[in-house]
């Protein structure tokens, strides 16, 4: 997640923390040319105030927050985007000019979704989802085609795959996930009440789940084992199709797959060989 965000977020941060994190919100520019006890100064508040929140962003001290800060604005900076998400072409265009819109647009998400993630954070997913005994996906709409799109490349290294919102069968899978499951939730902007009971219960019985979502304030979110975060750049009901959206699902999704497959590469190759070896020898055999 990142640091901005995380900011913004103040999860569980104490009175001190939020005073330090909305002056650096408002400050933000400036804060590249503070040191720790100017910062100190102008919150009215002392280093170890400051340190006990850079720690609780996950960084060892004001140092990691500085140049990881400035990572972040690099990474906006770049990020500034030529395409409106929500109405990426305009209707005067040529079908080439379109054309040219649309992979802008694709240019662009990707970019930003990748920036938007952690290493960290994709180990651990990936390793959470190749050790899960079956993985439920919790899809709908145009983010099911994207959720079944993923299913079919798991199943073709082995994995269990269950689109649990298939066929209105949430609640029957919900409860029948136990802890040697994984759930995935793939959603926008994470406000679905049958997501929200399902995530819920999962928390409660101690059923780790994964929630992608641009939706970083969202209670799925927060309740989540683990969350990816993709930029948030659609309006809801003001855009002409989820452009922007399911191409930054897709991509997070097959980033997560190769992550998944290259845990155990080896292995993986050596029984797909086998695989295709042992079809070979039966249609050999039917001849």
């Amino acid at each position: 997640m990142k640091l901005l965000m995380q900011l913004s977020d103040m999860h569980n941060f104490t009175p001190n923390e939020k005073s330090i994190a909305a002056y650096i919100l408002l400050h933000k520019e400036k804060m590249l040319h503070f040191n720790v006890q100017e910062l100190a100064k102008a919150t009215y508040t002392s280093h170890s105030a400051i340190n006990r929140l850079t720690h609780k962003l996950g960084l060892s001290g004001f140092k990691e927050f500085i140049i990881k800060l400035a990572r972040e604005f690099q990474q906006n900076t770049q990020n500034v985007s030529n395409v409106d998400p929500n109405y990426p072409f305009g209707l005067e265009e040529t079908p080439l000019e379109v054309a040219m819109d649309i992979a802008e647009l694709m240019k662009e998400t990707i970019a930003k979704t990748y920036a938007f993630l952690d290493n960290d954070l994709l180990a651990h997913t990936a390793g959470l989802l190749d050790q899960a005994k079956r993985i439920f996906i919790f899809a709908l709409g145009d983010s099911q085609i994207r959720a079944k799109s993923f299913q079919n490349k798991l199943i073709k290294i082995n994995k269990y795959v269950v689109i649990a919102t298939e066929l209105y069968e949430w609640a029957y899978h919900t409860v029948n996930l136990t802890e040697d499951d994984c759930a995935i939730f793939l959603t926008y902007h994470g406000k679905s009440p049958i997501y929200l009971r399902a995530a819920r219960h999962f928390r409660q019985e101690n059923i780790p789940f994964i929630t992608i979502t641009a939706s970083s304030q969202s209670e799925l979110a927060q309740l989540s084992t683990l969350c990816i975060y993709v930029p948030d750049d659609e309006v809801k009901h003001a855009k002409i199709g989820t452009f922007s959206s399911q191409i930054a699902f897709e991509y997070a999704l097959n980033v997560i797959y190769s992550c998944i497959y290259k845990l155990s590469y080896e292995n993986r190759e050596f029984t797909a060989e086998a695989q295709k070896n042992a079809y070979i020898t039966d249609m050999m055999e039917d001849v």
